[in-house]
């Protein structure tokens, strides 16, 4: 049995192969480092587990396969994917220290979408990296995220709460022309920071030569992607990938 793990700052991605659905855990519930390893142990009881990792959270990581490893012992084999792993050209000055997950996410990307593509991964932070008509990763650029942009201004100002992003598609909708501008605080920051984040990506695709096909996932991909779509400041296809990253590891020969 083959499992990809997707270990970020924010939340933790487990898809089985073959399984469209991917289990996700917030890295702030208590609970889900214990949750997920009794996910694994259950699965690993009926026949073996080839478990592959991409971490950017080390110390979560490490506690994951410790207390799987606990309970199910030598029938779980746990893979750290590196970026040597994958059969992908990286043209950066520092291939090793480019984030995993950036890496995994553009060569999933590649396998299923038209070249030369741009990957959004929507986290904690954005990144919006370039694969060229070749399938070579060129690099990319990294945003604050939609959250840490919301605490960053509620943190730094004694007047601007800090808003909740959970219902995403209500937030992407502030983009729509009917609703600039802004008529209240709290959709003020909304509108601001979703215009920021959508603005930077477009700007990047222009700037990466405008390749046609853009594909988003992370945590906050719906929003993105609905904002995106919304927008008419671009000629590129937006492509909806929720769970990229663990959905290729999990493929991953």
């Amino acid at each position: 049995m083959i499992i990809g793990i997707d270990v970020g700052n924010t939340a933790i991605k487990l898809a089985f192969a073959h399984e469209s659905e991917a289990i996700v855990k917030r890295v702030s519930d208590p609970e889900a480092i214990e949750s997920l390893s009794q996910t694994l142990w259950a699965a690993s009881r009926s026949e073996p587990a080839d478990i592959r990792i991409a971490s950017v959270n080390r110390t979560k990581t490490h506690e994951l396969i410790e207390r799987t490893q606990t309970k199910a012992g030598t029938n779980t084999a746990f893979r750290q994917i590196t970026h040597t792993d994958l059969p992908l050209a990286v043209e950066t000055d520092s291939p090793e220290r480019v984030g995993i997950d950036r890496l995994v996410g553009c060569y999933g990307a590649a396998k299923v979408y038209r070249l030369p593509l741009v990957v959004v991964d929507a986290g904690t932070t954005v990144t919006v990296d370039l694969v060229d008509s070749e399938g070579i990763y060129r690099g990319g650029a990294i945003i604050p995220g939609l959250e840490m942009q919301t605490r960053a201004l509620a943190a730094g100002t004694d007047a601007l709460p800090h808003i909740d992003w959970q219902d995403s598609c209500e937030s992407a909708s502030l983009a729509a022309p009917h609703c600039v501008p802004a008529k209240d605080t709290i959709s003020a920051i909304r509108l601001g920071i979703l215009s920021s984040v959508v603005g930077g990506i477009e700007r990047l695709v222009r700037l990466y030569g405008n390749p046609s096909c853009v594909v988003v996932t992370g945590g906050d991909c719906q929003c993105i992607a609905a904002a995106l779509q919304i927008s008419s400041q671009h000629d590129f296809n937006t492509h909806l990938h929720p769970h990229l990253v663990c959905r290729t590891l999990a493929s991953l020969g």
